[in-house]
């Protein structure tokens, strides 16, 4: 009996520090679960050194499209704007042969390449029931000369919400681009012959096609743009 209880204590102390050695590990690792101030140092340096590189990237290319951006005049997007706009309303006319307050009236002003034409005519409004206005509008595309500048204008969009007896005056006018020289519009049937004006009254149809032509100064350069427009959906 002796034999064994002294052999029992010795296994116990042997095993004592054991569990004394697995608790400090515990309690080390427990200690270690965050970042040494070190770590964190390194960190916030790396990302400094990332975001950097970013700012002065994005600097840079600003820096250089500004450089490269016209100096005066208006810019290839605002040309395309406003061409898209003329190219779109067009395509909305709407005209019923005898009715008298429904005209399209093209007329022609200037030489090639410094054309003042203007269009009057109506167009459907395709949100008309959305917004709750009237279904038919008044619609004029012309030029008026700009302040201080003496062959350079801006295009015109008059807009009136109602078809009146005066289809040619009245309703809002807004400036659609500007530093335009020439504004021209070429009105056809078919495609093989292209006429400078068009009336209504006199043809009682509309055309077909209609070229429509803008060049206008992009820094210091005149630049010509050209589109095609289609009238024809909402004719009665």
């Amino acid at each position: 009996m002796i034999a064994k209880y002294c052999l029992h204590s010795k296994i116990n102390k042997l095993s004592f520090p054991d569990n004394t050695k697995n608790k400090n590990s515990n309690l080390f690792l427990k200690l270690r679960t965050g970042l040494t101030l070190i770590e964190l140092s390194i960190v916030v340096a790396l990302l400094g050194v990332i975001f950097t590189g970013i700012f002065s990237t994005y600097y840079t290319a600003l820096k250089i499209s500004r450089n490269t951006a016209p100096k005066g005049g208006t810019s290839k997007q605002n040309i395309f704007f406003a061409l898209e706009n003329v190219r779109s309303t067009i395509s909305q006319t709407y005209y019923v042969d005898g009715h008298r307050n429904l005209v399209f009236i093209g007329k022609t002003d200037g030489v090639q390449g410094a054309r003042r034409d203007k269009i009057i005519f109506a167009a459907n409004h395709p949100n008309s029931e959305e917004i709750g206005s009237p279904a038919i509008r008044e619609v004029s595309f012309f030029l008026k000369p700009m302040e201080n500048k003496q062959e350079e204008f801006n295009l015109i969009r008059r807009e009136d919400e109602m078809v009146d007896k005066d289809p040619l005056n009245g309703g809002i006018e807004h400036i659609l681009l500007e530093h335009v020289t020439s504004f021209q519009l070429k009105y056809s049937q078919r495609g093989d012959k292209w006429q400078d004006e068009w009336d209504t009254k006199d043809v009682k149809k509309v055309p077909k096609l209609i070229r429509i032509e803008i060049i206008a100064v992009v820094g210091d350069t005149e630049m010509k743009y050209e589109s095609l427009a289609y009238p024809g959906i909402f004719f009665k």
